[in-house]
């Protein structure tokens, strides 16, 4: 696995592994990930492999923009109000599936979960790539970190884009995806900012 700072070098670094099916491990506005191109499916299950998750458990997908993510998922009028209001940010939204063949390399059927994060290092790499796959680079059912030197067993990883000690926390989870909206994870953006929001 390659070492790389959070520069102008180490993101084309990054970016060339995503872009070559590899997996990357990054900094967010939350804590470390662990991503690759979502539309590579021997890439996200690579990813799968290395955090040793579930099949059943889907991958979460971070996008450039909204209107990345207006490509590849449905953005109802409630979703869209909270995806101006909070991205780039704290606020992971389940939306309908859209891309059929995003659906088809990630395993996922009806809905996807996206976020736009605020982290810079990871718009930098966003920019070149526009999707990558956003997962928190830990072994499933230990914690997620947000010191590069706490990281582990992310073995099979191409490239690690060191950027420092990240704010930490989790992303707040909100359904949007249905009739209603209902939060589904407490977390960087607090309920009551959600509800004010919609």
């Amino acid at each position: 696995m390659r070492r790389v700072r959070c520069d102008a070098a180490g993101v084309a670094a990054a970016v060339q592994t995503v872009r070559d099916g590899g997996v990357v491990v990054y900094p967010t506005d939350t804590v470390y990930g662990i991503g690759c191109d979502p539309y590579s499916a021997s890439a996200v299950e690579r990813v799968r492999r290395i955090k040793r998750r579930r099949p059943d458990m889907p991958l979460p997908v971070l996008a450039w923009s909204i209107d990345d993510v207006a490509r590849v998922a449905v953005i109802s009028p409630a979703a869209g109000r909270l995806a101006e209001e909070f991205w780039p940010g704290g606020l992971t939204l389940i939306l309908r599936l859209r891309d059929a063949r995003l659906g088809k390399s990630m395993g996922i059927r009806e809905r996807i979960a996206v976020r736009v994060p605020g982290c810079e290092c990871t718009a930098r790499m966003l920019l070149e790539c526009r999707y990558v796959v956003g997962t928190s680079a830990n072994i499933s059912g230990e914690g997620p970190q947000r010191d590069p030197r706490q990281v582990r067993g992310m073995d099979g990883c191409g490239t690690f884009v060191d950027g420092g000690i990240t704010p930490g926390g989790e992303s707040t989870i909100v359904d949007a995806s249905g009739d209603t909206v209902g939060i589904v994870r407490e977390g960087a953006v607090p309920p009551e900012e959600v509800w004010r929001a919609l």
